[in-house]
């Protein structure tokens, strides 16, 4: 039984780390809060062909499930390089 937790408990930090390094050139441009608004902002990079990531924290507060897509929060990540680009395709009309 503790060799798979032990397992398990290296597997979860080898997977932490990787995603800690991988996001060590990007950086993070936009935080949206619910679907709408995120949408829009990844239509704009799509649109000016700006590859991007996104993390989504948990979010704890939400208390009325039904209405998670209105709160739900989402970081836009982009690589460093390609910080300025994204942020004038974001402002845009």
């Amino acid at each position: 039984m503790f060799i798979i937790i032990g397992i398990l408990v290296v597997a979860f930090a080898c997977v932490l780390t990787a995603k800690l390094i991988s996001y060590k050139y990007w950086t993070c441009i936009y935080t949206a809060f619910g679907h709408d608004n995120y949408f829009k902002v990844i239509a704009k990079l799509e649109s000016e062909g700006i590859h991007f990531k996104t993390k989504t924290p948990m979010n704890l507060g939400s208390e009325h499930i039904q209405n998670r897509h209105e709160t739900a929060q989402y970081d836009v990540f982009v690589k460093k390089e390609h910080a300025q680009i994204a942020q004038r395709a974001l402002h845009k009309n």
